[in-house]
C-alpha cells in the first residue's frame, strides 16, 4: 500500500527529547497512518491534541498530520480549521509553517468552490412562510457567490483589498440577519450561516497572500494586523454559534445546531492555539 502524502509534517523533524512524554500517542498516530489504519491515526492524533500538557510543537505536527486526512476526505473547512490551529500553536516553527504552507496550497486547490461549512447550500427551511424560504435562498445564493470569492491582497490597495472583502461578508451577513428576525428553524439556520461566515472570513485572513513585493518588515506588521483581525472576526464567529446553539430549538433545528456546535468548537480550538482565553460557554 502506497504511503500517504506527509507533504503537510514529517514526524521526523522537530522530535526532540524534551517531547517525550507525549511522543508515544504521536508515533503510534504516524504508524497507525503509514499503514493505512486511518481509525487508528485519527484517534491517536486527537488524543495528543486534546492532551492538556502536550507541547506545542508535537500538538501543531499532529493538527497537520489531521488537517491532511480532513483533505483528503474532501472536508476542507474542518482542515483549514486544523492548519490555522497548527500555525497558531507553534508559530515560529519553520517545519510546522512551511508543512502548513504546502497543505493550505494542496487543500485551496482542492475545494475551489465546492466546499462550505455546516449544510449545503440550498438547503430548504421546512415547514416556514414562503416569503421566509425565499429570503434566505436569497441569502443563500449571495453566500454561493462570496464563496468564490477569494480574498486577494494587492500591493498598491492593501486596505482597500481587505476591507472589500470585510464588506462584502456583511452584505451577506445583514440579509441572515434579516431572515434570523423572522424567529423559529429560520432563526438557527440563518444564525448559524452568520457565524460561519465570520468563520470563513477570518480563515480567508489567516491564510491571505501578502503581495511579494513587500518589504519584510512591512509584510511582518501587515501580518500581524491581519491576525488580530482574523482573531477578532473568529469570536464574533463564536458569537454567533452560541446564539444559534441557546436559542429555542424548533423542529427540523438539529442538522443547524450540531453544525453550530461543531463550528464553535473548531473556532474555540484555533482561538485558544492562539492564546485567546475563550469559554466553552
Amino acid at each position: 500500500m502506497p504511503a500517504p502524502n506527509r507533504a503537510a509534517a514529517d514526524p521526523a523533524f522537530g522530535t526532540t527529547t524534551d517531547l517525550d512524554g507525549a511522543a508515544p500517542s504521536f508515533g503510534d498516530a504516524v504508524l497507525a497512518e503509514l499503514t493505512g489504519d486511518e481509525p487508528a491515526a485519527r484517534a491517536a492524533y486527537k488524543r495528543v491534541l486534546a492532551a492538556p500538557d502536550v507541547p506545542a510543537a508535537l500538538a501543531a505536527r499532529a493538527a497537520l498530520h489531521l488537517a491532511q486526512m480532513e483533505s483528503r476526505a474532501g472536508r476542507t473547512r474542518h482542515a483549514l480549521d486544523l492548519i490555522a490551529r497548527a500555525t497558531a500553536l507553534a508559530p515560529s516553527d519553520s517545519v510546522i509553517t512551511e508543512g502548513a504552507a504546502a497543505l493550505q496550497a494542496e487543500v485551496v486547490a482542492a475545494a475551489g468552490a465546492g466546499d462550505i461549512r455546516g449544510p449545503r447550500i440550498g438547503t430548504p427551511l421546512p415547514n416556514v412562510a414562503p416569503d421566509i424560504a425565499e429570503a434566505f435562498a436569497l441569502a443563500e445564493r449571495s453566500l454561493g457567490q462570496l464563496h468564490k470569492t477569494r480574498l486577494r491582497i494587492f500591493i498598491e490597495a492593501l486596505s482597500k483589498s481587505i476591507n472589500d472583502k470585510v464588506n462584502m461578508t456583511a452584505v451577506v451577513v445583514a440579509k441572515y440577519r434579516a431572515v434570523a428576525e423572522r424567529g423559529g428553524l429560520a432563526q438557527i439556520a440563518a444564525t448559524y450561516r452568520a457565524g460561519s461566515l465570520y468563520h470563513d472570513l477570518a480563515l480567508d485572513l489567516v491564510f491571505a497572500e501578502l503581495p511579494p513585493e513587500l518589504e519584510s518588515r512591512s509584510k511582518d506588521a501587515l501580518r500581524t494586523t491581519i491576525q488580530s483581525l482574523a482573531i477578532t472576526y473568529l469570536k464574533k464567529a463564536v458569537a454567533e454559534y452560541r446564539a444559534c446553539i441557546d436559542a429555542p430549538q424548533p423542529a427540523d433545528a438539529e442538522l443547524w445546531r450540531f453544525a453550530a456546535e461543531t463550528d464553535m468548537r473548531r473556532a474555540i480550538d484555533v482561538l485558544r492555539a492562539a492564546g485567546v482565553r475563550i469559554s466553552d460557554r
